[in-house]
Order: C-alpha cells, then structure tokens, then sequence
C-alpha cells in the first residue's frame, strides 16, 4: 500500500516539475538554434489593452477598487457555488441541514449588509 502511494506522488511530483520545465526547454533550445528572436519588438513589449493604443507608460497607477470588486464577486460567487448540492438534493435532506444552509445564507446576506452599510460597493 505504502510504495502504491509513494509511486502515484513520485508520478504526479515528475509531472509538477516536467510542466513547467517542459516550455522552458524548448525556449532554450530555440534560442540556441536561433529560432527564437534575442531581442524582441517594440510592439511585444508595448501594454496592452484590449486592442486598444495604450496611453502613457505601463507603470500608470490605478485604481485599487477593481480589486474589491473582483474580491467581492469572487467570495460571493464561490459561496454561491456551495449553495447548489443543497439546492439540488433539498428534498431529500434532513430538517437540520436546511437548518445550516440557512445559517449559511444569513452569513451570506450579513456580509452583504455589512459591505453595503460600510458603503464598499459604492464608486465613490
């Protein structure tokens, strides 16, 4: 059993090492067959956004609400996710699980009073 498990980890710990080693092989030997351009162009190193002519340089600060925001939709997405297995299989569950998924949805709608209340979700 143990060396069963030790050979399943000893295959997964190649692949974690061979994937990412794997396209920097390759970058390596195309630039020593000179496949592989030594210096890139001015249009590869340019920002880019969206298809769009960048404006200024790329060091440009921004503002750090984008991060809320996707922070905010991320957790709240994820917990909605958490919700479906409870949605899917109700009828069959016993009383007290709905009782905790309940629980779990107050939790849900508490932070979101909080966040609305602490004005977090508002472009100010």
């Amino acid at each position: 059993m143990i060396p069963d498990l030790f050979g399943r980890v000893g295959i997964l710990v190649v692949l974690a090492v061979a994937f990412p080693m794997l396209p920097l092989g390759l970058s390596y030997l195309f630039y020593r067959l000179r496949i592989r351009p030594e210096q890139s162009d001015p249009i590869k190193t340019a920002t880019y956004e969206c298809g769009v002519e960048a404006e200024g340089t790329s060091w440009g600060q921004f503002n750090a609400r984008y991060y809320l925001f996707a922070l905010g939709f991320v957790i709240f997405d994820v917990e909605v996710i958490f919700l479906y297995p409870w949605a899917v299989e109700h009828a069959s569950m016993p009383l007290g699980t709905i009782f905790k998924a309940a629980l779990f949805m107050a939790v849900l709608g508490f932070g979101l009073a909080y966040a609305w209340r602490k004005r977090a979700l508002e472009w100010r």
